[in-house]
């Protein structure tokens, strides 16, 4: 096999390994076993395809800093292998990078995988209907409560997680789309063509039973206002609003209350509106509240764990080393100077000028989500790989010009 045939079958196992989450590899806490598996290869991979990137530089000083922030100002918490699972992801980062700068694999490779990758998602996640269906085990089943016997995984580790994954791979596939089309995705001459992408986002979106799949049906609508298309939109808005409003759509109504809750910035509020949801909007109202930067405390963090001792506290029924808070999680347990380089190098790498829904991807997937997630960096690594794309793009139109 030559080199850049490994180089981009290596690329599309990072991807995919990163995309989904089969309940065959879930380990404790929901851990992808085959993605540590890879990002434990990430270190040999880097010596192999040597060089040197500006993002490297962020990452070496997020990984010092991890490591000397509760060593410095808490070592009795210092736990190395909650320390060396972040070092795996940023080692992962940087491993695919220098893959993807061999410029062996192509936007045309990208869009297509993302195409085959929401395909997985609808067809395992058809699978599962059926089989609830007729009465049989149902596939691929992971986090399932036979309460809510609709409401299912597909390829993660659960339904709410499916709906950000699926909507991101849509909307990197539409925007990658339009890197190899060369001008802005139009619904009227692609989306027949690409039929049955759309079928496999909007089946996937609409019955998997995730409250979190209409919110992100929203945002990549939003991807299509433009004023030629405000009129469809909005008809298609109302009719929405009146099939909602003639019938109990459970999934939509906790959405619609939740957000509602959210506006008040009242915690309980939040938690008697959506439960499930709560468990990841509520830590962060909790410890913005109790970040600082100046003290030893705010630079360096109160140690590892240490937001597990209080914060079941304010969610009931949850464990009493249940954990959250997104980026302020890093704030408070690694201090101000991890959560900065963090914040900075997510920013950095997910961005792109002119690409406002990247940023709203970013808030929703990275921000709202800490370092130790699975989802995070698959979320950094897709919006960098079209950014990646679409620098090159613009490069080749400056020269031309």
């Amino acid at each position: 096999m030559s080199r850049k045939k490994i180089t981009i079958f290596l690329i599309y196992t990072i991807i995919i390994v990163l995309a989904i989450a089969p309940a065959f590899v879930l380990g404790d806490g929901n851990r992808n076993l085959l993605l540590i598996g890879v990002m434990g290869a990430s270190p040999i991979l880097i010596l192999a395809y040597r060089a040197f990137f500006k993002f490297d530089v962020w990452l070496i000083l997020l990984m010092v800093s991890l490591a000397l922030a509760p060593l410095l100002n808490h070592p009795e918490s210092m736990r190395w292998s909650t320390v060396l699972y972040s070092w795996m992801f940023c080692f992962a980062f940087m491993a695919y990078n220098r893959l993807l700068h061999k410029n062996a694999f192509t936007v045309n490779q990208f869009s297509k995988l993302l195409k085959y990758l929401l395909m997985a998602y609808f067809i395992t996640l058809v699978v599962q209907q059926v089989c609830v269906l007729v009465g049989l085990p149902i596939f691929n089943i992971s986090n399932y409560d036979p309460a809510e016997p609709w409401k299912l995984n597909s390829l993660s580790a659960e339904p709410s997680h499916s709906a950000r994954i699926v909507a991101l791979l849509f909307y990197c596939f539409l925007s990658s789309k339009e890197i190899v089309l060369n001008r802005s995705y139009s619904l009227k001459l692609d989306a027949k063509k690409d039929q049955w992408v759309w079928i496999a986002f909007l089946w996937t979106m609409l019955t998997m039973g995730s409250a979190t799949a209409f919110l992100f049906l929203v945002i990549v609508g939003l991807k299509f206002i433009e004023r030629k298309n405000i009129i469809p939109l909005l008809g298609m808005f109302l009719i929405a609003v009146l099939i909602i409003a003639n019938t109990e759509i459970t999934a939509i109504e906790r959405a619609i209350d939740t957000a509602t809750a959210v506006l008040t910035l009242d915690p309980k509020a939040v938690i008697a509106a959506d439960h499930s949801a709560s468990s990841r909007i509520v830590p962060m109202m909790v410890l913005v509240s109790m970040v600082e930067i100046f003290s030893l405390n705010g630079l360096l963090g109160h140690g590892i764990d240490s937001v597990s001792g209080f914060l079941h506290m304010y969610l009931p029924g949850t464990r009493d080393d249940f954990t959250g808070g997104g980026f302020f999680f890093i704030w408070y347990e690694y201090g101000f100077i991890s959560f900065i380089l963090f914040l900075v190098f997510t920013l950095k790498s997910s961005l792109t000028k002119g690409n406002y829904l990247n940023l709203l991807f970013w808030f929703l997937l990275v921000f709202m989500y800490g370092i130790n997630s699975q989802m995070v960096w698959l979320c950094i690594i897709v919006l960098f790989t079209f950014s990646y794309y679409k620098k090159q793009q613009s490069n080749i139109l400056h020269h031309s010009n």
